[in-house]
């Protein structure tokens, strides 16, 4: 996938192998000096001849070629970056680490669970800001309420308002378990004295 317009550099199929510039040598003075004076006399033919007959020369001269070449290198990473950088990164990220639901064994040690999942394993918010009023309690000083989101095995946790706390310990209220789906039931031993508050009802996934 190296980019048509940026020719002289092959990235991201594979890493660009310029070759490196090095010092002139003593077996490179006589060819440079050839080239240099080729230059001075504006004789861009020997000028190129002298080159190509001594390619290593390429490694010494800094010339419009080794710096186009660096640009288009430059260049296809910054259009690699631009383009790609942030999807492959999101790609990694949710691979290597594993967003993986339904992991099991050896794979639940490198796994990391979808927001969705961790929500609904870390606690939902079912309900807030309940009434319970004094008459919302049957003969059997139970209070039920009922929401289709609530599944059979979930844990109900309750927080009272503060000014309900008193009177709901009072009433030596709790959660009734194993009242099965789509409900919770709660139960006191004795009526409160006045309607308590619920700020929020959680339930949490087992």
């Amino acid at each position: 996938m190296a980019y048509e317009e940026y020719p002289r550099s092959q990235f991201p199929d594979t890493i660009d192998n310029f070759d490196n510039m090095q010092d002139i040598t003593s077996s490179l003075v006589d060819a440079m000096v050839s080239y240099q004076t080729a230059i001075t006399n504006k004789d861009f033919a020997t000028a190129a001849n002298v080159i190509a007959n001594n390619p290593d020369l390429l490694k010494v001269l800094i010339n419009a070629d080794r710096i186009n070449s660096l640009q288009d290198a430059v260049k296809a990473i910054e259009k690699y970056y631009l383009e790609n950088v942030e999807d492959m990164v999101t790609h990694i990220a949710q691979n290597t680490i594993g967003i993986n639901d339904s992991a099991t064994g050896d794979d639940k040690k490198t796994n990391a669970y979808s927001a969705e999942k961790t929500e609904y394993l870390s606690g939902i918010t079912l309900a807030a800001n309940i009434t319970i009023n004094i008459t919302d309690w049957n003969s059997d000083l139970e209070y039920i309420y009922t929401n289709s989101s609530i599944l059979a095995d979930d844990e109900i946790q309750l927080y009272f308002a503060d000014a309900s706390k008193l009177n709901a310990s009072k009433a030596f209220i709790y959660v009734k378990s194993d009242t099965g789906a789509g409900n919770f039931i709660l139960k006191a031993n004795k009526i409160p004295k006045s309607a308590l508050v619920i700020n929020e009802i959680r339930l949490v996934r087992r």
